[in-house]
């Protein structure tokens, strides 16, 4: 195991096991509620995922975003999957390559994995982009939930991250939700307030409206 961790942490493959274990901690705070999925999605143009047309931006940009299902799929899976492939060929091919943990080869096998893991996240994730196109529909097609209660299920939510749950004629349905400042504490009930379409995400309040 001592000869495992020292691999882990030699300097040929330092970046790799980082960049899993900044991940790992984004993942342990998702479930404790202190951060939700979208927290690290970006603002991203529209996509009509079935013709592949995109809103207006740059275009190199967007065909970046495009290739690698980054449009597609969230940024926080999209990541994970590029860490975990990044620090596995890392280790693998250090042990085999670079027994030795040359500092030059070391980068090579670095700059060669990036590109490498890149396209290995792409087709990785390319079957979730079913999966979340059908959850895009679910959301575009929602009833108006204005002035609907729900109930912050995170640890609290405020206006960069929460998360809440609404109950509706099944299962209860959990939201993305922010407020206009306040701060609400997990278990509270609140109302929505409104609704930014464009991240699915819910303005909530704990005044009456």
């Amino acid at each position: 195991m001592s000869e495992f961790i020292d691999a882990c942490f030699h300097v040929v493959n330092l970046p790799a096991t980082l960049l899993l274990i900044l991940v790992m901690i984004y993942w342990f705070t998702v479930i404790a509620g202190v951060m939700d999925l979208s927290t690290l999605d970006m603002d991203l143009p529209d996509v009509d995922l079935e013709s592949g047309d995109v809103g207006a931006g740059s275009g190199g940009v967007d065909a970046f975003l495009e290739y690698f299902n980054i449009r597609y799929v969230p940024v926080s899976i999209m990541v994970s999957l590029f860490a975990l492939s990044f620090w596995v060929i890392s280790m693998i091919a250090n042990s085999i390559l670079n027994p030795a943990g040359f500092g030059l080869f070391g980068l090579v096998i670095f700059l060669v994995n990036i590109p490498v893991s890149a396209h290995i996240a792409k087709f990785a994730g390319a079957p979730l982009i079913p999966l979340f196109k059908n959850m895009r529909s679910q959301s575009s097609a929602k009833r108006d939930l204005i002035g609907s209660r729900v109930v912050v299920t995170s640890s609290k939510a405020d206006s960069r991250f929460g998360q809440a749950e609404i109950q509706g004629d099944g299962p209860p349905i959990t939201l993305s939700v922010r407020t206009e400042g306040e701060e609400i504490s997990k278990g509270t009930e609140a109302v929505i307030l409104q609704q930014e379409t464009e991240k699915d995400i819910y303005i909530i309040t704990t005044m009456e409206i």
